[in-house]
């Protein structure tokens, strides 16, 4: 009766995990804030990829004559690199319905390469050539970086305008005749500098219009939840930037694969929350784990059959008449020393609210009961119907979702139905029942900690959510479900539950490379 208890819990826990899975005219199931502390992370992050663009940057060979006192002298500048960038203050200020503004100044960079030359004087050829030094300084980059969407409702950005300006450009030339060099280092440093003043740009261009833009092109808008819906995190239209922070306006509409089932919820409204103290705010409507629930009911999904080989020896309840006996006496006199099967299946969709400092997840199911005799069919005995009200305080530690469930054993409700066997005493199951759930939840909440029930997992979680990959729901509890984006970590995460909706703050810290 116990792995009875545990496994209506954890078919009912299954679709709390499902809502974390893994945001106008309707509401939208999901919604995502970035604050003004996101965004300057952002920058972060974005400057860190141009200063790497940057120094990829090639600039071509120079070449050219210059007409000093001695005469002609035609030179070659070859195989110039940037050793080293640097940029100092910045701001990303938000350009209100158009995006974001990029603004850099004091950027410095370095660059090495090689020169050579030949001129005449008198008449007399000379050659001569070594290496060269450039240094640039007082470098200004202003650049607005508009996002969008495209036609698969994926985040589209690029680059509305972009503008750089070089103060100064020194060259130090190393080798040859330093008096005839100098007489056309001063040209040379003013056809660098136009040269550097295009190629900034275009690195900046680069950088965002082909690097960034790959990455948002890999984006999944429908993220499979197991093998019978989808959540479409695509974008409702696109971001809008306030003062100080950008709102992504997700559709998170649950999607079923059959088109014969229609979804009867839809979102309630998710309300601003004052909330900046994060880089980023994920907030999630209980229409999301609803309608998960709505529709793996209506595939007949929510539906196990526990049979004794299922239970494992060192368990003291068996799957038997001589137990069962114990709370139902006609059975152990009809069908003596003979297995139990469990039919468990809900009868209702689960109903998942979501209050302030509280989900609550009510379940509705029924538990058919059939004695098994050795070679014969089965025999049907009883149905029970249960309703139970499951709480979950909810936790982000890194890149798990904890939970701790709660339950009220009072508000249970157990009714018997159908019975083969003449009156079933309603007394001995609401009791047992009642007392077993009572008992059992604090073993979820804990029991991950102790390996000896970790092959047990499949027997406790719908054997579809194991094939379709999910983690086991009491299991998800227990060691956190996983809630991550690729090359992304969480930090200072804070969980809050509202009025219809719940909201994860958290810090961001990126690991990739794009």
């Amino acid at each position: 009766m116990k792995l009875l208890c545990a496994r209506v819990l954890a078919l009912l826990l299954a679709l709390v995990a499902a809502v974390f899975h893994g945001a106008h005219g309707r509401n939208p199931g999901l919604k995502a804030k970035v604050t003004e502390f996101g965004l300057t992370y952002g920058m972060k992050v974005f400057l860190s990829v141009l200063k790497d663009r940057a120094q990829q940057i090639q600039i071509p060979n120079q070449s050219g004559r210059a007409d000093v006192v001695i005469g002609k002298v035609d030179y070659q500048f070859t195989n110039i690199k940037m050793t080293s960038f640097n940029i100092g203050g910045t701001s990303l200020p938000v350009v209100p319905r158009e995006g974001l503004r990029l603004r850099a100044n004091g950027v410095s960079a370095s660059l090495n390469g090689n020169w050579h030359y030949s001129a005449k004087v008198a008449f007399i050829p000379i050659r001569d050539g070594g290496t060269l030094s450039l240094s640039i300084r007082e470098v200004s980059l202003d650049v607005v970086i508009r996002l969008g969407k495209d036609p698969q409702d994926r985040p589209t950005i690029s680059v509305g305008s972009c503008s750089a300006h070089i103060g100064d450009v020194s060259v130090t030339f190393h080798g040859g005749a330093s008096w005839l060099y100098n007489l056309f280092k001063g040209a040379i440093e003013n056809t660098i500098k136009k040269q550097l003043d295009s190629e900034i740009c275009k690195s900046v261009s680069k950088a965002i219009d082909e690097d960034v833009e790959k990455s948002f092109a890999q984006i999944k808008v429908l993220e499979p939840v197991g093998k019978f819906a989808d959540l479409d995190l695509g974008l409702e239209e696109a971001p809008s930037f306030l003062t100080n922070s950008m709102d992504l306006p997700l559709k998170g509409a649950v999607v079923p694969r059959d088109s014969r089932i229609t979804v009867p919820v839809s979102p309630g409204p998710i309300l601003e929350v004052p909330e900046t103290s994060r880089m980023i705010y994920l907030y999630g409507s209980e229409y999301v784990g609803n309608a998960i629930a709505y529709i793996y009911h209506k595939a007949g999904q929510l539906r196990h059959v526990l049979k004794p080989k299922d239970i494992p020896k060192d368990l003291p309840f068996k799957l038997n008449t001589t137990y069962l006996a114990g709370l139902v006496p006609k059975v152990g006199e009809l069908y003596p020393d003979m297995g139990v099967e469990l039919v468990l299946n809900t009868s209702l969709p689960p109903h998942l609210s979501i209050r302030p400092g509280r989900a609550t997840l009510t379940g509705y199911g029924n538990v058919h009961v059939y004695a098994t005799p050795q070679d014969k069919p089965a025999v049907y005995l009883f149905s029970i119907n249960v309703t139970m009200d499951l709480g979950a305080e909810v936790k982000l530690i890194g890149e798990l979702l904890y939970g701790n469930v709660s339950m009220d054993p009072n508000k249970i409700k157990i009714s018997t139905f159908g019975s083969t066997i003449g009156p079933v005493p309603s007394f001995g199951l609401d009791f047992g029942i009642r007392a077993l759930c009572e008992a059992t939840v604090p073993w979820i909440n804990t029991f991950a900690l102790d390996n000896r029930f970790e092959g047990m997992l499949t027997v406790w979680t719908s054997r579809d959510f194991c094939r379709q990959g999910a983690v086991p729901a009491i299991h998800y509890l227990a060691q956190g479900i996983p809630f991550r984006l690729k090359d992304v970590l969480f930090e200072n995460a804070q969980v809050v539950m509202h009025q219809g909706f719940i909201s994860i703050g958290t810090d961001l810290r990126y690991t990739g490379n794009f």
